[in-house]
């Protein structure tokens, strides 16, 4: 069986291309929603009332703070 170097050369660059493009791609992403994040931007605002919501849900319902009793509620 011959090995063609060319074709393994050339998709060995398309992968790191490929690679090298995805990892640029998630750096502007970042970069953009950093920017949306910051403090006082309406989407960073947005954001803060929602995890406001759910940590108040969280406390209200997800935590535990009394044991209870074995058995069942009358």
């Amino acid at each position: 069986m011959a090995i063609n170097i060319e074709v393994i050369i050339e998709k060995a660059l398309e992968e790191a291309f490929a690679r090298a493009l995805d990892h640029a791609i998630q750096a502007k992403a970042e970069m953009i929603f950093a920017k949306a994040f910051v403090n006082g931007a309406p989407f960073g605002k947005k954001l803060e009332e929602k995890i406001g919501e759910g940590l108040e849900r969280f406390m209200q319902e997800g935590i535990q703070w009394d044991k209870k009793k074995p058995g069942f509620k009358k």
